[in-house]
């Protein structure tokens, strides 16, 4: 029973936060966006590299298999 009061006084002083200093936030949001963006871009390159690593000690033999299997289970 006591989680639940504390969780419902945890949301409502947030909502009043974030009423109260609604700007604050945005300006907040609009600085953290872009940095995330960013970390996303770095991670998805990462795996990018990483696969066409793994994908080159194959061989393209091992790529072009890859890509056939991925048009055959597409159609059916």
């Amino acid at each position: 029973m006591a989680n639940i009061i504390f969780g419902l006084v945890a949301l409502a002083l947030g909502l009043w936060g974030l009423s109260v200093w609604w700007w604050s936030v945005v300006e907040m949001l609009r600085g953290i966006v872009p940095l995330l963006l960013i970390m996303l871009g770095f991670v998805a390159l990462g795996a990018g590299i990483t696969r066409v690593r793994e994908e080159g000690n194959t061989g393209s033999a091992g790529l072009a298999e890859e890509l056939g299997r991925d048009a055959v289970s597409r159609d059916e």
